[in-house]
């Protein structure tokens, strides 16, 4: 007799075996006993997970001898041609070879016909969503209002990709992953049943790379049990796997932590040359990564899986992490673990995530530029400066070797931009702000206001209306004066505005108007000993007279040398 896979032997035959699915199970069993069998079921889950099983395991509820009943006995001629799959009442499709309209059409064609054996035709139609959209139109009807001795189970791995329409005629069951415990005591009554030798670690290693699906698992079980004889130990599943171990892991780790680029380096070259996949590598390291993180924010946590449950190596590797570094360190082992899968030459993407991770700054240096960048902002936006009262005289900073130019233009231009408070006030002094409003000056206004843009994240904002200055603040307006006409059209618009007139009524207290104008800073004027007065043009009667000698004067300049 063939050879027959330990998933195919160990299929669970009734609801008490099915593992993991206990909801499910239960649900089932109840619909059963009270007589509330449904036309369709739709049953969604991961790969694995049971969803085939099941289906056969209702049908076998549904047409035992005995049944309909929550038990099927397992023994009867009709469960044991379902169990065989010999049965005439229960049709198994597989939806990704006979996924046309044509193989729908002749489903409608059969379900009219009542069943041979047992009381029930039940179609079982797996990977569901490869139909086409053709093919679930034809099944609509059908599926919806089928003749009374026929029930439908839809299995998909993605229920995502099923038309709204069908999820709307079926009751959905959705399979969840099976937990680590519940696979290795699944396996272990295997190992018991089918006399094999493996050891515990084995079993738990199995366990957990099958990722929920026992399927996997026996799988897995099946071809370590084919390998060689003898026990079956975790080196073996590891070697079979092409996992790397929880020695090299900590050894790299150990290696990160310190910094030691060349030994992280050599430890991936190993690795390579004894055959291990870059990508393994990677996602090993950031298990055992979040096995850390974990570890160090919790350090009592139960009831979740870790890459490594070894208290003394977490301890050890938890306190030469911060947690910070623990997430970058993940972020960046993810990162190299997807260009890897696409990447020709998948080594040097792992050596450049080590190297990163090896050359990573110190938090404290991390902090103290913190400290220094949070210090350059508060100086930039004037916060550094302590804050000057009203009565206070501004010196300004005065080279002594050098004189500042006299600005009148500008001078001028602040002055008639000023606008007229409600109550007059005494003419200010030379080194005293322009005006003043309450008990703060311009300058502490326009400095707190520009704070408050930075420390609210109104960045693109400050970097547009720090092109220009508060020169006037009175109860009803404030005027911003622009060089520039980009930033002053920027900040008339409505949001700027608005979030300008927002901070101003926080400072001030009361509601206050924005307005922006447009102001050039004059040059420096010179002393009138160096204004020379230009020499009178001689030829400047023949330039007026013709048109395009004026054009041209306008385009090139005065200097016209006239031909003899």
């Amino acid at each position: 007799m063939a050879y027959v896979a330990l998933y195919r032997q160990w299929r669970p035959q009734d609801f008490e075996n099915l593992v993991g699915q206990d909801h499910i199970s239960r649900t089932l069993k109840n619909a059963i006993t009270v007589g509330k069998i449904a036309h369709a079921y739709l049953f969604s889950g991961p790969r694995g997970t049971g969803k085939t099983s099941t289906a056969k395991i209702l049908a076998k509820a549904l047409n035992c001898v005995h049944g309909p009943t929550p038990t099927p006995c397992n023994q009867c001629p009709n469960c044991e041609k379902i169990t065989s799959g010999t049965s005439m009442d229960v049709f198994e499709i597989d939806a990704a070879s006979n996924r046309g309209i044509d193989e729908i059409r002749d489903l409608r064609e059969t379900v009219k016909f009542s069943p041979v054996d047992g009381r029930y035709k039940v179609y079982i139609i797996d990977e569901v969503h490869m139909l086409t959209t053709e093919a679930f139109n034809a099944l609509l009807k059908t599926l919806e209002e089928p003749p009374g001795h026929v029930v439908f189970i839809l299995a998909t791995t993605e229920a995502h990709k099923i038309p709204a329409t069908i999820h709307s005629r079926c009751q959905r069951y959705d399979f969840r992953r099976i937990g680590i415990k519940d696979i290795q005591d699944r396996l272990r009554d295997v190992v018991q049943g089918a006399g094999l030798d493996v050891a515990e670690d084995a079993l738990k290693l199995i366990a957990s790379h099958a990722e929920g699906g026992l399927r996997d698992a026996l799988s897995v079980l099946d071809q370590c049990a084919a390998l060689e004889g003898g026990t079956i130990t975790a080196a073996k599943v590891r070697q079979l796997l092409g996992l790397i171990g929880h020695e090299w892991v900590w050894k790299m780790t150990d290696a990160l932590a310190t910094r030691d680029a060349s030994a992280a380096l050599l430890t991936l070259d190993e690795l390579i040359v004894m055959g291990k996949e870059v990508r393994q590598i990677l996602l090993e390291l950031a298990l055992h990564a979040r096995s850390i993180m974990l570890y160090k924010a919790a350090p009592n946590l139960e009831n979740i899986d870790l890459y490594s449950d070894e208290v003394p190596v977490l301890e050890q590797h938890s306190a030469q992490f911060s947690h910070g570094e623990l997430v970058n360190l993940i972020q960046i082992l993810h990162q190299a673990a997807n260009e890897a899968k696409w990447s020709p030459e998948p080594r040097i993407a792992a050596e450049v995530a080590l190297l990163s991770v090896c050359r990573r700054a110190d938090s404290a240096s991390l902090e103290a530029l913190q400290e220094r960048i949070e210090v350059l902002e508060n100086r930039l936006s004037g916060t550094a400066v302590a804050t000057v009262s009203h009565h206070a005289v501004v010196q300004p900073i005065v080279q002594p070797s050098i004189k500042p130019p006299v600005r009148r233009v500008e001078q001028a231009n602040i002055a008639a931009t000023l606008t007229q408070t409600a109550q007059a006030a005494p003419p200010p002094e030379q080194n005293q702000p322009v005006a003043t409003v309450g008990t703060s000056n311009i300058k502490d206004v326009w400095d707190n206001m520009l704070k408050e843009l930075i420390s609210g994240g109104k960045r693109s904002v400050h970097a547009c209306v720090s092109q220009g200055s508060l020169i006037s603040l009175d109860e009803k307006q404030a005027v911003i004066q622009f060089t520039a006409n980009f930033p002053k059209e920027r900040t008339e618009k409505e949001d700027y505005r608005a979030i300008l007139e927002t901070i101003l009524a926080g400072l001030c207290g009361h509601a206050v108007q924005v307005r922006c104008v447009l102001g050039t800073a004059a040059a420096p004027v010179k002393p009138a000993a160096e204004e020379r007065p230009k020499p009178p043009n001689p030829h400047q009667e023949v330039v007026e007279e013709h048109p395009v000698l004026r054009e041209a004067v306008k385009m090139f300049g005065n200097n016209i040398i006239k031909q003899e």
